[in-house]
């Protein structure tokens, strides 16, 4: 069991988001535009918080890396 009490579902959302928040995906191996990838990264970033409203906590990308390692 992870020490992490995220239910798989929601943390494997979090992972999802968290790779596409990388430098290279949220500027699609810089094929956009700036302004593009500002407003990629505010609808993803909405996603978080509501994910992170629906778990009723702070969640950050450390702690889903973190996670990913340990499952490694």
């Amino acid at each position: 069991m992870s020490k992490y009490d995220l239910p798989k579902e929601v943390y494997e959302k979090f992972a999802d988001l968290s790779g596409s928040l990388s430098p290279e995906n949220l500027h699609c191996d810089g094929e956009i535009s700036n302004a593009e990838a500002g407003r990629k990264y505010r609808r993803l970033m909405r996603e978080w918080h509501e994910l992170e409203n629906s778990v009723g906590r702070k969640v950050t990308e450390e702690e889903i890396w973190d996670r990913m390692m340990e499952e490694v």
